[in-house]
């Protein structure tokens, strides 16, 4: 058995073994004009943590947004040829969670099936 083939369940596992995915809707505007929105299943984390040292204080973390990415590249195909802009930032796509609308900041995959997206609150 490759090493592959070891951590190729692993966004399934993650998705919707070991929490629970929030719905979103996927809000995107392509290249054509064209705009398309769906459900996506995403692990979504609103808060952030605040480390306090000696004074020192640091702030990690922020709205974050984790998906499988075949999950994603089900809905939109065309995005398969570079994974990190699977995720279109500048307003062309949005999250919305819990009624809330949230721009994308950036997106990463980190090789295991996973894409992390940072967000950040649409000022209305």
């Amino acid at each position: 058995m490759t090493l592959a083939r070891v951590f190729q369940p692993i966004p399934r596992i993650l998705t919707r073994t070991f929490a629970v995915p929030s719905p979103a809707i996927w809000i995107r505007h392509r290249d054509d004009g064209t705009t398309a929105s769906d459900e996506l299943k995403v692990l979504f984390n609103a808060a952030t943590l605040t480390v306090s040292s000696d004074g020192l204080e640091t702030t990690m973390g922020g709205i974050r947004a984790r998906c499988a990415v075949a999950d994603a590249l089900a809905l939109e195909p065309s995005r398969a040829a570079n994974l990190d802009s699977l995720f279109k930032d500048n307003g062309r796509d949005q999250l919305v969670v819990d009624s809330t609308e949230y721009e994308i900041e950036s997106c990463s995959v980190d090789g295991y099936g996973m894409c992390e997206i940072s967000l950040y609150r649409k000022k209305s």
